[in-house]
């Protein structure tokens, strides 16, 4: 088992500096508190830690102690990315008065990590912030908080740990328009669903539909009293760019003062109805309209043609 590595590090946390940037707001927070009064030897007293993440994957922990830091405290939070406690901790984040850094096992040893840390200090609550790809992009993992206070020869005077026993965890929640799954199932994910405004939208089955029409045109060109006349025109979803794959239609019209009916499909990106022209439609004007309907939305395509 991996020892400790804030007891590895303590030492070496004035070196790994970190800026004070403001991040964007959480999607998610979830709290952890921790007894008061078990802290010894006057290390800062752990009471509770607040976690969450950003649709971007920044990873916050807002960690709060009964008494703000002081010189020769350090504050370390464990995270075992991989969820195997027997094999301990990936990464460590270290913080004190003079800045916060991250460790990471690299097999043998824990070694600085390159990571971004980002650390903010408000009275007695300190801030964290690390980018979940530094954390091999973990969407679950459990973690444990501890402080310890140190001499002027790097001595454990103090410690406080939380929770007592065992460890926290937390996974990262998003909302489905960046959560890297197709929620709706319609083959598109996040950014490239239709139905995503933003990261922050939360639903992806929304998706809005336009439909866009053609001309209709009649086949044959010169249409025979007492046979069939097919009406069809192209129907786009503008959202995608193609013609629809399916939908209802139907179609009705006159030819004179006789009522006609069409027997409606979509095929190839047309809607087309058919229509059986009376024997006696010779020389007259045939008028009417198909409506065809595709995910809710429909369109009205009118057509008249004259009877051969």
């Amino acid at each position: 088992m991996r020892t400790s590595k804030y007891r590895l590090a303590v030492a070496g946390v004035a070196a790994l500096l970190g800026g004070l940037v403001i991040a964007a707001a959480a999607v998610a927070d979830t709290t952890f508190t921790d007894a008061t009064g078990d802290a010894t030897g006057g290390a800062p007293d752990i009471t509770q830690a607040v976690v969450s993440n950003d649709t971007a994957g920044l990873i916050t922990f807002k960690v709060t102690t009964a008494a703000p830091l002081v010189p020769g405290s350090v504050l370390a939070i464990d995270l075992d990315t991989d969820l195997s406690p027997a094999n301990g901790a990936e990464y460590v984040l270290l913080a004190g008065l003079g800045g916060a850094g991250m460790l990471k096992w690299d097999g043998k040893d824990y070694v600085d990590s390159a990571a971004s840390i980002v650390m903010t200090r408000a009275g007695n609550v300190l801030e964290l912030k690390v980018n979940r790809g530094d954390l091999a992009d973990t969407s679950k993992f459990g973690f444990d908080v501890a402080t310890v206070l140190l001499d002027e020869s790097d001595k454990i005077l103090g410690e406080d740990s939380a929770p007592d026993g065992g460890a926290y965890t937390y996974a990262l929640t998003f909302p489905q328009c960046s959560n890297g799954k197709d929620d709706d199932g319609d083959g598109r994910i996040d950014a490239d669903d239709f139905g995503c405004s933003s990261p922050t939208d939360n639903l992806e089955s929304d998706d809005p539909v336009t439909l866009k029409t053609g001309l209709a045109k009649v086949v044959p060109a010169k249409p025979k009293a007492g046979k069939v006349a097919v009406v069809s025109a192209p129907v786009t979803r503008v959202e995608t760019g193609v013609g629809i794959p399916a939908g209802t239609v139907k179609g009705a019209g006159r030819a004179g003062a006789t009522p006609l009916k069409g027997v409606g499909k979509v095929a190839g990106g047309r809607a087309s109805c058919a229509f059986k022209l009376p024997a006696g439609a010779k020389e007259k004007t045939v008028r009417g309209s198909i409506t065809v309907t595709y995910l809710g939305k429909t369109k009205v395509v009118p057509f008249s043609f004259k009877v051969n």
